[in-house]
């Protein structure tokens, strides 16, 4: 049988783009590797990031900032339909989500009303808009509260996304390949607001009662999504390696 290299993180991350894109470079070239074993955080689904993460010597994880050197970085496979570019939640979020769940919910397998739903551009119950300087989600059918984000607080968000990196690869059991590495910087609001009203960009909303009939929510975040191969359009640069 053939032994797999195990690659040892580097003890600080990159210092500057050359750095990161090198590090890189030597992944993409490698081929397969064995991720390291009894680590918990390379099992599930996003083990393969978290384990590139490690190689590349990024310390970010989870928290709202770049990766590295305001660079985020993001895995996806080719089996990935939508990337989280990032969560961000409406204004006056809490008193919002609980008019969409009383008002647009139904009740799951538990008996608590539910609002799980996915809007691109229009969905079977909403339509989203770019008015007077705010994305806003609109029922097809009717008026009540709605959703808004205004440009501000949406470019704020995607503060962490500005300079990019998506490299997609392969996992078989604990073995990974990284396979190539796109490059994205500057991206463009306007070109941001014209793909959330177009459907490149969808809106995920995941929130429910906390038990039946109850007024606690559980809010799993409405998180903004969008397909690897329409990052380009969002951006002024692109680089492959």
């Amino acid at each position: 049988m053939t032994t797999l290299p195990l690659f040892v993180p580097p003890v600080e991350p990159p210092k500057t783009k050359k750095e990161m894109v090198a590090r890189l470079r030597n992944l993409l070239e490698v081929g397969w590797l064995e991720m390291t074993p009894g680590v918990p955080r390379y099992n599930g689904t996003g083990g393969p990031g978290n384990f590139l993460e490690d190689l590349l010597g990024l310390t970010a994880g989870s928290k709202d900032i770049p990766d590295c050197i305001g660079w985020e970085v993001k895995w996806v496979s080719p089996q990935t339909h939508l990337i989280t570019m990032f969560h961000k939640e409406c204004d006056d979020s809490a008193r919002v989500m609980r008019y969409m769940v009383s008002k647009h919910g139904w009740i799951d397998d538990q008996g608590r009303l539910s609002f799980r739903h996915t809007i691109k551009g229009t969905s079977d119950r909403f339509k989203v808009f770019n008015d007077a300087g705010n994305i806003i989600v609109r029922p097809l059918n009717g008026n009540g509260i709605v959703p808004i984000w205004s440009h501000d607080t949406l470019l704020n968000a995607c503060s962490k996304i500005r300079r990019l990196v998506v490299v997609q690869g392969v996992r078989r059991g604990t073995r990974v390949r990284f396979d190539r590495a796109d490059l994205y910087e500057t991206m463009h609001l306007s070109e941001m607001a014209e793909a959330l009203t177009d459907g490149r960009i969808a809106i995920d909303f995941d929130v429910r009662e906390m038990t039946p009939n109850s007024r606690g929510l559980r809010n799993h975040g409405t998180k903004f999504r969008i397909a690897p191969d329409a990052l380009r359009k969002l951006y002024d640069k692109h680089e492959r390696l």
